[in-house]
């Protein structure tokens, strides 16, 4: 009885043209192009002559292949203890010293309630909120650099939530001297500090 060849079926990429330049130390290619279609047709019929099946496989389906592996089986969510530790974060920046509550602020201000709600809105003052907590606003606004830092940077980034400008207004940069922009701010530097805060925020 004759013999019969159990194929195998097998994905192969196609001959590249850098995988034909290993062969210029040896023979003289005059046509790259050529001699790699010529290469590619020689071992499809080899390894069919072999017993090997060659399944082609389209641009389609290399990429959803490739796609597939770098896709998670499980979609991440957060778990209970990242948004506890989060909150608790955010509690404990809402509570430090510096940040007082708007009846504090308005008095030390000499203005009325009414006055700081109506900066707030207009965003010449920078109020954080964490709930029903109620806002607080970072005392830096009480000093006039500090507040005409803080303002400009309200208005020149309107779409950037308060907690965010908070903390690049705020935290040490490495450009300051490890000093953040509210410390090293100066009549002289407000312009130069106010571009390194939208730098810091991706506002251009």
């Amino acid at each position: 009885m004759p013999k019969i060849l159990e194929f195998q079926t097998i994905q192969r990429p196609r001959v590249t043209l850098d995988e034909v330049r290993r062969f210029t130390d040896t023979v003289d290619i005059r046509n790259a192009p050529a001699f790699a279609a010529e290469l590619e047709v020689f071992l499809q019929e080899y390894l069919v002559s072999a017993g090997v099946a060659i399944e082609a496989e389209s641009v389609e389906q290399a990429l959803a292949r490739k796609a597939s592996a770098l896709r998670a089986a499980d979609r991440w969510h957060p778990g209970e203890t990242d948004i506890q530790r989060g909150r608790a974060a955010l509690l404990a920046a809402f509570e430090q010293p510096c940040n007082l509550p708007l009846v504090d602020f308005a008095r030390l201000a000499n203005k009325s309630r009414q006055q700081i709600y109506k900066d707030i809105q207009a965003r010449r003052l920078l109020a954080l909120n964490v709930g029903p907590r109620g806002q607080r606003l970072p005392d830096w606004q009480l000093d006039p650099l500090g507040q005409q830092l803080t303002q400009a940077v309200l208005q020149g980034a309107p779409g950037v939530d308060t907690w965010t400008l908070y903390r690049a207004l705020s935290e040490p940069l490495e450009g300051m001297g490890g000093r953040s922009p509210v410390e090293a701010v100066a009549a002289e530097s407000l312009e130069a500090v106010t571009r390194a805060v939208f730098n810091v925020l991706g506002v251009h």
